[in-house]
């Protein structure tokens, strides 16, 4: 409590009314050593390429099949394990690993339960983790530490994948409105969770916009290149 006037005092600010904290340049951001976030990124992308193998089989063919069928799930491992991370180059890395690991897993896993994949699939999705996954590892981190004029654009970048993927992917190109209908309502699920830290809704929403349209020509780039159908194991 503070005072303000004899015989009268007044509620102390509260932290939700405090403005969000900024750190001196030149500091290291709080979170994990290198080599525990590097190591979770490993084990957290093979973890989730070998569960995928095995959702897929339990999902396949239902409105939750794309959970486990298209680029944007993956892209969550990635974001996670970069928020852990100190600096920005461990975060890079860190989204590299979990991708990388992504697919390996998968392959490995199908190959194990029958269902062996050409080549050309493997460096296919090994390639998109090369790109995608420092992107989105820098991106959980700026997510968790991000200030000034970028604050909301490490969450928005996730959020915009989820809508790009429902517009183009599953909206445009494959017509499935049910599967649309799911990532977009995670995308929106999304924005609340994340927007929660650092009370940065607003500016998520603002870079998701941005995002979107970017995620949205990457994907129609990709679906040139790759043909019309974008899955998993294809």
């Amino acid at each position: 409590m503070t005072s303000t006037a004899p015989g009268r005092v007044e509620p102390a600010p509260t932290p939700q009314d405090a403005p969000p904290r900024t750190r001196p340049r030149g500091t290291v951001a709080p979170g994990r050593p290198a080599p525990a976030v590097l190591a979770a990124a490993a084990g957290a992308g093979l973890a989730v390429g070998a569960l995928t193998s095995f959702g897929q089989t339990v999902l396949g063919g239902t409105a939750l099949g794309g959970l486990v069928n298209a680029v944007s799930p993956w892209l969550v491992a990635p974001f996670l394990v970069g928020a852990l991370a100190r600096r920005g180059w461990v975060a890079a890395l860190a989204g590299v690993l979990a991708c990388v690991g992504e697919v390996a897993g998968y392959y490995a896993t199908a190959e194990l339960r029958g269902f062996p994949a050409g080549a050309g699939a493997v460096i296919l999705w090994a390639g998109a983790g090369l790109v995608g996954g420092p992107l989105l590892g820098w991106a959980g981190r700026q997510w968790r530490v991000g200030t000034g004029p970028l604050r909301g654009l490490g969450a928005g970048l996730l959020v915009g994948c989820w809508l790009a993927e429902a517009l183009v992917t599953y909206l445009l190109v494959l017509r499935y409105v049910d599967d649309a209908a799911v990532f977009a309502g995670v995308a929106a699920v999304l924005v609340v969770v994340l927007g929660r830290t650092g009370r940065q809704t607003r500016a998520v929403l603002a870079w998701s916009a941005a995002a979107t349209l970017a995620g949205a020509a990457g994907f129609v780039t990709l679906h040139s290149v790759v043909g019309g159908g974008l899955a998993v194991g294809a």
